[in-house]
Formats: C-alpha cells, structure tokens, sequence
C-alpha cells in the first residue's frame, strides 16, 4: 500500500493551470460538482419537473438527492488502485525528473494487479455511503433528500452500473484493496457535507484494507437492498417514481460534466453555467428565421395552422418541398419561446460522427446554432477507461446553442442511456422537439420515440413525415390519450400534395442507366442528375465508372458517410453549391441524400430500396415549384422527371422484407405521373407491425445504469487512421487551445464493421484502424 500526499481525481499535467490542478483534486472535483449541481438545480429544477410531468410538491427532495447524489458520486477514489492510476498517468505526462523517477515504482505497483482496478470507483462509492455504517449514519441525516437515490445516481454516473457481479469485482486484480477514509482529503471532504446539512459531528473511519471477499459480500448485501426497493416500485406500477430516480441520475451526470468542463481562462463556474444554461430562444429570434426564410411572403394556410395549433403535440403529415420547416419555426414562435428547440432527424450516421447540420439556410439560423458561451473550455478526466470524452465535448455544444438540428438519437438515446443524449440533459430539459422524417424510423427507434412522448409529459413536441402509417398514427394517438390530451394532424397543402411531379420506370441494370444520364447531362446544360445507391462500396464503383462515361467538362461529384468528418464536410457543401448553380452535374451518392441534401434534381437513379427510402429519395428530384399570376402551383422545370429503378441483389444494408415494400411502391406506381399523395397512399395501405412503447434503460434501470442500443444494430464503427495521428497531433498544436481531443474528431470516419477491430489499438475510445485494413482516399472515402 502506497500513501499519496494528495488524493486526486483527475490524473495532472504540468501545463495545467493552478486553478486546473486544484479542480483536479479529490476535495477539489467534488467541489466544483457540488457548485455545479447547486447552479444547475437553480436554474432548472422546476422545468425539469414540468418537463417531465412530476408533483411540484417534491422538488424540495429532489434538489436535496440531486445535491447528495453529487457530494457522493466520487467518495471511491480514494482508493489503492484508482490513486496508482491517476498518479501513473501524471507521471508519464511530465518532464519533471522528480515525477519521472516515480515512475518506475508506480508502473510495479500498478501491473502489480495487472493494470486494472479492482472495482469502479463509483461502485466503491455506494459501497462506503450505505455498508460502512458510521457512514451510512450520518449520511441518512442530510434532511429532505432520499440517500438511496442519491447512491444509485452516484454509482451509475459512468454508465457502467450493473447487477452483474463478475463484471464489477474484477479477477486478476488482487485479494486486497487499501481505502483511504483517514485521508486529510477524504476528512476535507467529509467537511463539505455541512453545506447540505448534515452533522457536524464527523464520521471517524479508519483507513484500512478491504479484502476482495468482503467487498464482494457488501456488494451483495447492497444488491439484495436494491432489489427489493426496486420491486417495490414495478409491483406499485409507480412510473412517476421511475421518472423522478431518472431525473435525479441524469442531473447528477450534468452536474458531474459541469464540474469538469473547466474554462482555459479565468472564469467562475457559477457565472459560466448560468450564463449557458439562460441561452434559449426569444419571440425575437424566431421571428427573426421567419423573415428570412419567408423572403417578404406569407406563411401559407398550411403553414399558419401549425403556427396556430393548441395542441401540445401535433402531427404534420406532407411531402417534401411543402414547406414544412417554415411551418415548424412558426409552430416553435408559439411553442418554443424560453426554450432550445431541438430539430431531430433520422439520420444513419453514428452519434460520434454527428449529422451536418443543414439548417443553415439563412444568417440567423446559423448563428442561432452556434455556441453562445465560450468556445475554449476543456474536459478534464482521469483517463479511467472510457469516460465518453468525445461526447462530454459534444454535448457541451447543445449546452450553449438555442438551436440543436442533431440526429435524433442525440434526443431519444436519452430513453436507453445513450451518453450524449445524458450529457446533453440540460438542454434536452428546456427543450421544445420537432422530429421530422418519422416515417423512415425503425420499429426500436419508433418505440424510444412513444417512449420519450409518454415521458416528456410538459414538452411540446411537433411531430413530422410525408407519410406516416396508419400504425404509428394509431400508437401515437394511444400514448397521448393516455396522458389525457388530444393531437391534431394537419394535413399538407392538397395543391402542392396532388401535383404530379414524378415518373418511375424500372431498367433491368444499373448499366441501363448510362445512356440517359449522359442524354440529360448533354440535352440541357444546366440538368443536374442524382445516383442514389444503397452502399458506400457500390457508390465508389459507381462514381469511378461515371468519370469514364461522362464527358469531362461535366462535374461529377461523389458524396457518402465514410469520409473523414472534415472532408464530408467539403463534400456536403460541394454538392449544395453544384445543385444551387448553374450548370450540368452528376451527384452519386448514398442514403446521406435522403435527409440531409436540400436539392432538386432532374433525374434520380436509384437501386431498389425500403418503400420509405424511396419516398425520400423522390423528395429529392423535381423539388422546386412556382406560383403563377392567378394563384396556382406549377413544377419550376415545366415537367415531371423521371426516376430510374433498377435492382438490388445484396443482402445488405436493407432485410428482403424492406426491400419488398419498396418493389410494391415501384409496381404500383411504374408509368404514372406521381404526386405525393399517391406516395402517402402507398405507404398507408402497407401493413406494418404493430407499434409499442419500447422498454427504457434511462427509466426502467432503477439502480442499474448502462446504455442499451437505441437503433436495430448497424453494420458500422467510428475509427481513426493510424497514418492520421501525426497530422491530428499536429493540426492541434496548431489549434488556439491546442486540443488533441476536440481536433480528432473531426479525422474520424465511419466505417464497416471489419472482424478483428476489437483488437485495434485505442486511442481514447476511437479504434485505430490499420493501414492494411482501411485505405483511404481524400476523393472517393474509406474502403
């Protein structure tokens, strides 16, 4: 057993700043968690229980168990293995011969037990409130707060909170941990507890070693305590009680991230939480998007009836180019005001990868999006395994933007733990929702959406699709009678709904398609074509053959997923600008289109795909419409376009089950003019299964916190380069802040699932992928 001088909880580096090292303490961490909670509690406690639909009459409790939950979160640091670690990873970061010199003798205490804690801190953390006695004592006197919530939001701070044993008492990490409870750090920290009313009179604990069998024995006991507590609450069916334990552990971690977000300059953590946490939208700003959007016209009948609706919830079902956005920022002037408004869309993309952001259609959307606060803020950790750094930096975005357009799993991962969704809990708890594209949700991600609806009981939520099913129609209505409220669906502008815009036609062969492509090109020079196809493989295929097929004075642009996040930026845009200009262009490109691309093209040639994936893909040709002298809509190109469908033979990304519902929209619709309304009407008369609320980690899991998948699993993983580190390191010493953590994210890249990848090296949580298993090309992506 080695005796530090210091308990720390985050590991140091002689760079940091006085102020750093202080909040990098073991007193010191959990100071500023306890200010952190206080500040957000103030701000926030009675929207959250708004928010949420909890009894007013118990936010006095749940500010005292959020406050005792933060006080308590990190008590098992000051342990052997956890102190080993942090002082190990100091070391090697420093050039101070003093600390080098230990560094041989922390490296043999530490591979000692291997390289590896015998418990999680946080666990150790429930284990010291509630099975050492004096502590547990003393503990249940902090008046008004409930102490086993508390606990259970402490120890599943991390996410790694789990009921099975084997997995948090480790093997191969010794019989014996020392803990150090007689620490003048730990006695500091004791102290703090006066400022939540607990006694003055200190409980005296003896440093000691506790050996494994007696840790594993108290957890048990802890376990079986748990239990019973939570069967109590299923046998009572008590989901406001579920809802409250919920809230207490997601503004614990808010609290916790706020703590270790320090700022690079000298600045109060009060002022700057308060500062974040009071930038929502105004009337003001609203109006403001409108104006610009609406360019001197009026909203449309369709559009003020979304402006004007009482409902809290409210459907919206039309097509694409109806005007839906706009409707949704005159639903948000009414619905949004002293809140952030979240625009979710279902986008494929990983939660690391992010989704570009394509609200940026006027100036005061774009500079709604950006962060408000400061820019320069760091994350400090202790290098404990995954601690979801990433995702702490990119949460911290939604904290200071009144605008968020994300994926929708930045909002309903909050149902299954997802960490972004929880570390963005601040926001998301002064947030009104549009969720657009709802038709294009899987059965588990429509599940998490009833799920959040039924939670979310003060939200307002405006929900949005071209074609809804009759199943999801049914299912929402149900969860929102329950409540005891009403929803309205507003249907789209029947004149824009009921014109012909589209004409599909089926080809035997993606080869088939050459000859027309290169005719629409050639006719008219100012054509602009889109290839959707179904994989990144066929789509790099597809666009090497293009630059053989098509005259070179035509572009041809190339756009998917898996690039690095920086170079998909630059595609995204160029394919935006080729589409908005003059000129003939060819885009191949994949499923990304289908959310994120405002375009209209003048042919679409797809492989055949999910019924829904198609719908989308249609939204994106012949986009564009004009109104005449006498009030009628006609299409901007004077004709209906064609759509090229050919087949698909790979198994993958699509079940043959999806495909069929597409081949059903195909035969039905081949050779007709097409409007959205036949599309709608497709899609309704298909049958689809019966739609559930989903089970809910975030609300179920009780004592237990672990994240569950929020999506039917992917085929995808988000890697870094090997042959990228060096230029990642140093684009970040090129950086104001010099961040190599904010800097890689944006190398990242999305790729398919390659069998071996669990055996990577690591660099924080991003897999390193090798030269030999990923290539990579700044024009065509990874392969």
């Amino acid at each position: 057993m080695s005796k530090f001088k210091r308990l720390l909880a985050k590991s140091l580096s002689d760079s940091d700043s006085t102020r750093s090292q202080n909040a990098a303490t073991f007193t010191g961490h959990i100071a500023l968690v306890k200010r952190g909670a206080e500040v957000l509690l103030k701000c926030l406690d009675r929207r959250i229980f708004q928010q949420l639909g909890l009894d007013e009459s118990e936010v006095d409790l749940f500010a005292n168990t959020v406050r005792l939950g933060a006080y308590l979160h990190d008590w098992g640091k000051a342990n052997q293995h956890f102190q080993e670690m942090v002082y190990l990873n100091t070391a090697q970061k420093s050039p101070d011969p003093k600390k080098r010199d230990k560094l041989k003798q922390l490296r043999q205490l530490w591979e000692k037990h291997h390289g590896k804690q015998m418990i999680r801190h946080e666990v150790l953390s429930g284990i010291l409130a509630l099975r050492v006695p004096e502590f547990r004592h003393w503990l249940e006197q902090c008046a008004n707060a409930d102490l086993v919530i508390a606990v259970w939001a402490a120890m599943g701070h991390h996410l790694k909170m789990t009921s099975d044993l084997d997995l948090t008492i480790r093997s191969g990490t010794g019989s014996s941990l020392f803990i150090y409870t007689d620490h003048n750090d730990f006695k500091r920290m004791l102290k703090m507890g006066r400022q939540l009313g607990l006694p003055a009179n200190l409980p005296a604990v003896p440093g000691k070693v506790w050996q494994k069998e007696e840790l594993e024995r108290e957890l048990k006991e802890l376990y079986h305590e748990f239990d019973q507590i939570e069967q109590q609450i299923i046998s009572e069916n008590d989901t406001r009680r579920l809802r409250f334990i919920a809230a207490v552990k997601a503004t614990v971690i808010a609290a916790d991230l706020a703590g270790s977000a320090l700022p690079v300059v000298d600045e109060n953590i009060k002022d700057w939480i308060e500062n974040v946490l009071s930038i929502t939208l105004s009337e003001n700003d609203l109006d403001q998007v409108l104006q610009q959007r609406l360019q001197g016209k009026k909203l449309r009948p369709f559009q003020q009836k979304i402006a004007a609706t009482p409902h809290r919830i409210t459907l919206v079902k039309a097509g694409c180019g109806t005007g839906k956005t706009i409707g949704a920022y005159a639903w948000a002037k009414k619905w949004a005001g002293d809140r952030k408004l979240f625009f979710g869309y279902p986008t494929t993309g990983t939660a690391t990868q992010g989704f570009i952001d394509y609200a940026h259609e006027t100036d005061i959307e774009a500079d709604l999006m950006h962060s408000r606060a400061d820019l320069d803020r760091e994350i400090l950790f202790s290098g404990d395994e995954d601690e979801g750094i990433d995702d702490r930096l990119a949460a911290l975005t939604a904290w200071r933007q009144k605008l968020i357009v994300c994926t929708v799993d930045t909002v309903l991962g909050l149902m299954q733990n997802n960490r972004r969704s929880l570390y963005s809990w601040s926001a998301i708890a002064q947030g009104a929702f549009v969720f657009d594209e709802v038709h294009a949700y899987d059965n588990r991600l429509f599940g998490a959406l009833l799920r959040f609806i039924d939670t979310f009981r003060g939200a307002p939520i405006l929900l949005m699709s071209a074609s809804f099913t009759p199943e999801q129609i049914q299912a929402i209505q149900g969860v929102v009678g329950e409540l005891g409220e009403a929803t309205q669906i507003i249907e789209g502008p029947k004149n824009l709904e009921v014109l012909p815009r589209y004409q599909i036609e089926s080809i035997p062969s993606a080869d088939q398609a050459w000859d027309r492509v290169r005719e629409t090109l050639t006719r008219q020079h100012q054509n602009k074509v889109l290839w959707v196809t179904n994989s990144v493989k066929t789509c790099q295929e597809l666009y090497l053959e293009a630059k053989q097929q098509i005259p070179d004075s035509i572009p041809v642009l190339i756009y998917h997923s898996r690039y690095r996040y920086f170079n998909r930026l630059e595609k995204h845009k160029w394919v935006i600008d080729a589409f908005e200009h003059e000129g003939a262009v060819l885009a191949i490109t994949t499923q990304v289109c289908e959310m994120s691309l405002d375009l209209s093209a003048d042919l679409l040639v797809t492989p055949i795909a999910p019924a829904s994936a198609l719908i989308q893909r249609l939204g994106r040709l012949n986009r564009r419409v004009m109104t005449t002298a006498n009030h009628r809509v006609k299409l901007a190109s004077g004709k209906i376009a064609p759509t090229l469908v050919y087949p698909w033979d790979d198994s993958r990304p699509y079940s043959q089950d999806e495909l069929e519902t597409g081949q059903h929209l195909v035969d039905q619709l081949a050779g007709k003019a097409i409007c959205q309304e036949n599309l709608a009407k497709i899609v309704a008369q298909m049958s689809t299964p019966e739609q559930q609320p989903s089970q809910s980690e975030w609300l179920e899991g009780c004592w237990c916190t672990r994240p569950n998948f929020l999506r039917e699993p992917g085929y995808t993983i988000t890697v870094l380069l090997e042959e990228d580190l060096a230029n990642i390191k140093n684009a970040a010493n090129q950086r104001q802040d010099k961040s190599f953590k904010k800097e890689r994210q944006r190398w990242t890249i999305p790729i398919r699932i390659i069998p071996g990848f669990e055996k990577w090296r690591r660099n924080g949580y991003y897999p390193i992928a090798p030269p030999d298993q990923v290539k990579y090309r700044s024009e065509t992506g990874a392969k």
